[in-house]
């Protein structure tokens, strides 16, 4: 993803921590009462760091770290997230609002915010950790992984890099500082153990996140009703990113293109889910210079994603979630001119969606830069709007995708290769043997 310069100049630490060290700053106090349930023998209570640094990330973080309280309550888990991370009980020392950031370049505008949020990440490492669980967040958290290597803390690394899409290099500092890897796309198993890095397929998350919120008690009328529109208004859902820089560079080409398309849709209405990693407000401000009906939502993704007819959605993790709720969808993006063309230099896949990307074949229209236009957007959505045929198709290769996301349980399943390994190769054990992995 993002390439933070600068932190190849920082200091290893390279005193492992005591017993005595155990403490200090990382308290990892659990902020959310503690699960209920039948009684079992007291668990140890070891010391999880856990980092994200996007909207995705916090979304599976918090559902991990339910799982592993679930498995053991006396787990102390503190790291960098958010507000689903919060919610799950996970202590947050750094709040991931400050690091969503697109791009190679872009990243400077935020350079001082990173490092921070690199120094302070160490420092808990100093304090005291059993095991490092990294969050997707690459360029980050592999850096990070190096300090804790340095350190002695064992690391495990809940869904790859994309490594398959660019940088395929980055596997041999994997293999360096990662000890087991957590994958959620069938086709990385692979691609790890071809390398001789312990992995494990868990399925994908998302899956648990559809499972648990289970079908919709509202009936799509009434949600519309209930939201301020029309029950049998045209609706489009416009998801535009969980990042600020990127939803100022892709909703108002996206609200341009509806502003056309209800020239021939005179009904059409819009609803946008907000992320909670956004600044409050920011959506709302950049919608209401538009005259159209928009309703913005906290939250509540598919019941938008349901009550939609068709979806333009930013290229990311929200494909997915598209494609679990069945919803016909166009997929945009746009970077800075420098990135993209350096990243066209470094990727060397066809599509760039992941919903194309699972499937194999690009039967969702990608449209990138210059052609993520309100010409574009207001085209391929009223293709979808008019043509059944090509709406139906659309649906069967979603039902497909979704097919090879393998089966709902991924948290658990990665929470049970986390409470094994803390159980077995916990430093307080006398630390592991890489071999002893296999």
């Amino acid at each position: 993803m993002n390439h933070f310069p600068g932190f190849e100049k920082a200091e290893p630490f390279k005193v492992s921590p005591s017993a005595e060290d155990y403490g200090a700053p990382f308290s990892g106090e659990r902020l959310a009462p503690a699960h209920s349930g039948l009684s079992a023998p007291a668990r140890k209570s070891y010391r999880v760091m856990m980092v994200a640094g996007e909207a995705s990330g916090d979304l599976h973080g918090g559902a991990l770290a339910e799982a592993l309280y679930a498995k053991n309550p006396n787990l102390q888990i503190t790291g960098f997230g958010g507000s689903a991370m919060k919610k799950a009980g996970v202590d947050v020392r750094f709040d991931i609002e400050r690091l969503g950031v697109v791009g190679i370049f872009e990243v400077f505008l935020h350079l001082k915010a990173v490092m921070q949020a690199y120094r302070e990440a160490v420092q808990l490492l100093r304090g005291g950790v059993d095991l490092l669980v990294l969050i997707d967040y690459p360029d980050f958290n592999l850096r990070l992984a190096k300090a804790a290597k340095a350190i002695g803390t064992p690391v495990i690394y809940y869904i790859s890099p994309q490594i398959w899409a660019w940088r395929a290099g980055r596997i041999k500092t994997i293999a360096e500082r990662v000890d087991r890897m957590l994958v959620i796309l069938p086709f990385e198993k692979q691609i790890y153990q071809s390398a001789n890095i312990p992995c494990e397929f868990v399925g994908h998350p998302l899956l648990d996140e559809i499972k648990r919120l289970g079908p919709s008690s509202t009936s799509k009328g009434a949600y519309l009703k209930e939201k301020g529109l029309h029950p049998s208004g045209v609706t489009v859902g416009l998801l535009p990113g969980s990042r600020k820089r990127e939803v100022m560079a892709l909703l108002p080409t996206m609200l341009r293109g509806m502003a056309l398309l209800s020239k021939q849709v005179p009904n059409l209405q819009i609803l946008i889910p907000v992320a909670p990693s956004l600044p409050k407000g920011l959506i709302s401000e950049l919608a209401q210079s538009y005259p159209l009906p928009i309703r913005c939502v906290e939250g509540e993704v598919y019941d938008v994603l349901r009550a939609s007819e068709v979806v333009v959605v930013a290229s990311g993790t929200a494909t997915l979630q598209t494609a679990l709720a069945g919803t016909p969808m166009i997929i945009i993006y746009k970077l800075a001119s420098t990135t993209y063309w350096l990243a066209r230099l470094l990727i060397h896949l066809k599509s760039v969606g992941l919903v194309n990307i699972v499937a194999g074949v690009p039967f969702i229209p990608e449209l990138i830069q210059k052609d993520a236009s309100p010409e574009r957007i207001c085209e391929e959505v009223c293709r979808l709007l008019t043509d059944e045929a090509a709406r139906e198709e659309m649906k069967q290769g979603l039902k497909r995708v979704v097919g090879r996301l393998g089966t709902a349980g991924a948290s658990d399943r990665a929470a049970s290769v986390i409470d094994r390994f803390l159980e077995e190769f916990s430093p307080r054990r006398g630390g592991l043997k890489r071999e002893a992995l296999f």
